[in-house]
């Protein structure tokens, strides 16, 4: 398939921005837990913690609006789009990746809050290694779109929801 097919089988699949995280939420937590691991939650499991890893997975998309981070609207068909590989499914198959670079801010992305949902397009292409400040010069919509989703991180960060949440984490650090 080519990369047209895949945008347009996205495109004609109203689930297509959360069917990942909401109907596949095991896939979604299975790859959040190396993450996590590195970040020194070593205790974290599927058995051990699976509502509290679906909590935070929700949490977090709902700041980006239950799409990928660098979602924007206003074009013919989806601007965020899978791997190669991934090119048959008719939906976002999400991946982790890391507002502040863990390939120039190390000391910073090994943070639970440095996570994000992006599909592979937004990870690979679009933030490509930098922080996600950088992106900002670009202006524009996707400028607006990070401010937005930005914001919408801060105050959950500062929220009872999230402070419960990251504090039972804490309970799987080693």
């Amino acid at each position: 398939m080519k990369l047209r097919g895949h945008r347009e089988n996205l495109n004609n699949n109203p689930q297509y921005l959360t069917h990942d995280v909401f109907d596949n939420t095991d896939r979604v937590i299975k790859t959040l837990i190396p993450h996590l691991r590195n970040i020194g939650y070593r205790g974290v499991s599927p058995t051990k913690c699976k509502q509290l890893l679906h909590n935070i997975v929700l949490m977090l998309f709902k700041t980006q609006d239950n799409c990928p981070m660098f979602h924007v609207e206003g074009t013919e068909l989806p601007l965020c789009w899978n791997r190669p590989n991934d090119w048959n499914l008719d939906y976002i198959k999400y991946e982790w990746g890391h507002l502040r670079s863990f390939n120039q801010s190390e000391e910073a992305a090994h943070k639970v809050i440095n996570l994000g949902l992006y599909s592979a397009r937004c990870n690979q292409h679009i933030q490509s290694s930098m922080d996600i400040n950088e992106l900002m010069i670009y202006g524009g919509i996707l400028a607006q779109r990070i401010s937005n989703v930005l914001t919408k991180r801060r105050n959950l960060f500062l929220s009872t929801e999230w402070q419960r949440a990251i504090s039972e984490l804490e309970t799987f650090k080693k």
